[in-house]
């Protein structure tokens, strides 16, 4: 792609992102708006248990819970397990909504260049991290977040699955940006290598608000962000395939416990 049609395709694909995402945003608080009407024993306990944990974290109490849902506590373990289930099932709800929000692929498709589609996939994961919509919404974000990478033993075939996920869109896109000349392992390296940057951000989210004097980043910032981690992914892609013509020996990093080493390099 002409390095001059690149920063003007990547302001039209944020445009379109944020534009079309105030339909998804109405359809969510109505969604959230009908399911806190729902007064089977069930539906009580799951609403109350989103609402206590994004205000108390894991030191939330199922005694909490149950009293905010006028439920007995038995009735945790009869529909959840116990109170870490029951915290997957309301990161797992959370994660699906935000998906919906701000969908994976960043309103790019299929057939778009494979620069555009990795800077939709960008703006996808910063938009959701980085953007306010609330404090349920940040809190719960929180604590998504914190499941992904400290490995929630109840969350984890979540996580286990969506990085699968994720690796499945990244990993054709890397490939077509080098060319289609690349193995699994080379492909397995740049992949961890870009996610290291996201990675970081989800990591250090409460670092950046604290410089920011707990300032929420604008649609703006987030679009500046996307953009940066982009350019700075193709360039790093362009000398990884320069490199490796000169027989580089590059480290295996995205083996089954890529997601694992990934999160333990802390952005590196």
């Amino acid at each position: 792609m002409d390095k001059k049609v690149i920063p003007a395709r990547f302001k039209e694909i944020a445009r379109n992102y944020y534009d079309s995402r105030e339909q998804a945003l109405n359809a969510w608080k109505e969604q959230r708006s009908q399911a806190h009407d729902a007064s089977d024993t069930r539906s009580r306990i799951f609403n109350a248990a989103r609402t206590i944990f994004s205000q108390k974290g894991h030191n939330a109490t199922v005694r909490e819970i149950c009293h905010a849902a006028d439920a007995n506590v038995s009735a945790v373990n009869y529909h959840f397990g116990n109170k870490n289930s029951l915290l997957a099932a309301v990161l797992e709800e959370f994660l699906h909504e935000i998906r919906g929000i701000y969908p994976m692929h960043g309103g790019v498709t299929d057939l778009a260049e494979p620069e555009e589609r990795l800077f939709g996939f960008t703006l996808g994961c910063v938009s959701r991290m980085l953007l306010w919509h609330g404090e349920e919404y940040r809190n719960l974000n929180k604590l998504l977040l914190d499941a992904f990478i400290n490995d929630f033993e109840e969350f984890l075939h979540v996580s286990q699955r969506d990085w699968l996920e994720l690796r499945g869109i990244v990993i054709p896109i890397i490939d077509a940006m080098t060319g289609n000349i690349w193995g699994a392992r080379q492909l397995d390296s740049l992949t961890s290598g870009y996610f290291s940057q996201l990675f970081f951000y989800a990591m250090h989210i409460d670092d950046l608000l604290s410089v920011r004097s707990q300032e929420f980043f604008t649609d703006e910032q987030v679009y500046g962000i996307a953009q940066h981690i982009t350019a700075f992914s193709i360039g790093g892609i362009k000398n990884y395939s320069e490199l490796m013509d000169a027989e580089i020996d590059f480290p295996h990093l995205c083996d089954a416990d890529c997601g694992k080493h990934a999160r333990k390099l802390d952005g590196v």
